[in-house]
C-alpha cells in the first residue's frame, strides 16, 4: 500500500504522532473512544429538553442519529470505494510509526485496512454542529465543544489510524450533513419548540 496522494499528509502526520508516553497515550484512547462519551451526550441533550423542552429534544436527538448513521455510512462508502490505507498499514512509515496499545484486544492499535475519510471526525463534527444550533450561540459550548472535536480528530492522527488529510474530509462531511439535517428538520418539525426560551 502508497502513502497518502496528499504531499503534505505525511509530515504533518509524523508531527502529531510522536511518542507522548503512557499518559499522551491514554489521553489520546479516551478521546478516541465512543462509549465513554454517552454521559457528555445525556448531559447536552439534558440541557436542550431544559431549555427547549422534550419535543424539540427529540427532533435534535433524531437529527443527531441520522448524522451519525449517515456519516459512518459515507465514510464506509469512501473507504471501500478509494481505499486509501491509514498511515499503519503504509510500508513506508512503519519505521517511523508510534503506536497506542489497545487494552480490550491486548495488542497495538490497527483499525481497518482503510481510512479514506474519519468516521470518527465526521460524526463528532455532525454532533458539534446539530447540537451547536439548538442551543444557540453559547459561546463556553462553542470553545469547549470545539476543542473536543479537534482532540478526537488529533486523536486518531496519534493513534495512527488517519492522515490529517482523511480527518479533514471527515470534519468537512460532517459539517455538511449537520447543515443538510439541521435544515431539513426544520421543515419537517416547524413546531417542534414549544419554549418560548429556545
Amino acid at each position: 500500500m502508497t502513502a497518502s496522494p496528499f504531499s503534505f499528509d505525511n509530515p504533518i502526520f509524523l508531527a502529531l504522532n510522536f511518542d507522548g508516553g503512557v499518559v499522551i497515550d491514554r489521553l489520546m484512547w479516551f478521546f478516541s473512544a465512543k462509549a465513554v462519551w454517552a454521559p457528555l451526550y445525556l448531559f447536552l441533550l439534558w440541557m436542550i429538553w431544559r431549555k427547549c423542552g422534550w419535543r424539540y429534544m427529540l427532533v435534535v436527538l433524531l437529527s443527531v442519529l441520522v448524522g451519525v448513521a449517515a456519516g459512518d455510512q459515507i465514510c464506509n462508502f469512501f473507504k471501500d470505494t478509494f481505499q486509501v490505507p491509514r498511515p499503519n498499514r503504509v510500508a513506508e512509515l512503519q519505521s517511523s510509526l508510534h503506536l497506542v496499545w489497545d487494552p480490550i484486544k491486548e495488542r497495538f492499535y490497527t483499525g481497518g485496512h482503510y481510512g479514506t475519510v474519519s468516521a470518527h471526525a465526521a460524526t463528532t463534527m455532525s454532533i458539534y454542529l446539530i447540537i451547536g444550533h439548538a442551543l444557540g450561540g453559547k459561546k463556553p459550548y462553542w470553545w469547549l465543544m470545539g476543542a473536543w472535536v479537534v482532540m478526537v480528530g488529533w486523536s486518531r492522527i496519534y493513534m495512527a489510524a488517519h492522515f490529517p488529510s482523511q480527518v479533514l474530509f471527515g470534519w468537512v462531511l460532517g459539517a455538511l450533513l449537520s447543515v443538510a439535517i439541521v435544515w431539513l428538520a426544520g421543515r419537517v418539525f416547524p413546531g417542534a419548540k414549544t419554549s418560548k426560551s429556545c
